[in-house]
């Protein structure tokens, strides 16, 4: 065969540029790739030497955070008078840590492992009894409380709802699973929970340690006041009464 008719070896100067230039391409981003890795690499260390070593005042401000507390905590005992008037009927309450990732002070963190509200946004129902009211008083600088709706308590069961089985968190899957778990108390369905924990009824204790503490967001376009200013005096934590079913639909 004639060698004119033979297809040649190389292919188009065109087509060869395209191919160099995107093989060249490819060796730079995979330079810029690995460059990267080891700016982080090197960024990660320092910044775990970084936080092994802390400053002296971290610690000082930390001992001055639990004085505080402690301080606010014993003036509000001496001064505090709860009288069933400020119950205003109400039965239930709502609440909402809102506040307080690290706590220092003992009495509030053993305040909060009591309610079983170990981390914030956790959200609990309790009965609005005397000795509650106390506790609110004592560590209401951390929280949002109010009196729930039965619509808010059926969505933060609906949407954010677990249960406590064996001690692990488990989605609250069927009516099945209820009945299994608290059949002999006369619940068998997610109805009967909302129910019992509306009414404040005989087995509230029950339900409330069967339901795992809610978790929450932050409320949608954030907090629109003062975090570390009360409710009353127009910020964001304590007693909101009616308006916490509001604060509660912002946070699901």
């Amino acid at each position: 065969m004639s060698d004119k008719y033979a297809v040649p070896n190389k292919l188009p100067g065109k087509t060869v540029a395209v191919l160099a230039h995107r093989k060249r391409r490819i060796l730079q981003d995979k330079s810029v790739v690995e460059q990267k890795r080891k700016e982080r690499v090197k960024r990660l260390a320092k910044a775990k030497e970084h936080h092994k070593f802390r400053r002296a005042e971290s610690f000082v401000m930390n001992y001055i955070k639990a004085e505080r507390t402690s301080k606010r905590i014993r003036q509000t005992l001496l001064h505090t008078k709860v009288t069933r008037e400020e119950d205003t009927n109400q039965n239930l309450l709502v609440v909402m840590r809102h506040a307080g990732k690290k706590i220092f002070d003992e009495t509030t963190n053993k305040i909060f492992k009591t309610w079983n509200m170990t981390k914030r946004h956790h959200t609990v129902f309790l009965k609005n009894s005397k000795e509650n009211q106390i506790l609110l008083r004592l560590a209401e600088p951390f929280v949002c409380y109010g009196y729930p709706s039965l619509t808010t308590i059926r969505e933060l069961l609906f949407k954010k709802g677990f249960a406590m089985i064996e001690k692990k968190k488990t989605p609250i899957q069927s009516n099945t699973m209820i009945e299994e778990q608290l059949g002999e108390k006369g619940i068998i369905c997610l109805e009967d929970i909302i129910h019992e924990i509306f009414t404040v009824g005989p087995n509230f204790d029950t339900v409330t340690s069967f339901i795992s503490p809610f978790m929450l967001n932050n409320p949608k376009d954030g907090w629109q006041k003062k975090v570390s200013v009360s409710y009353k005096r127009g910020g964001e934590y304590g007693n909101r009464k009616e308006a916490i079913n509001e604060l509660i639909s912002r946070c699901l």
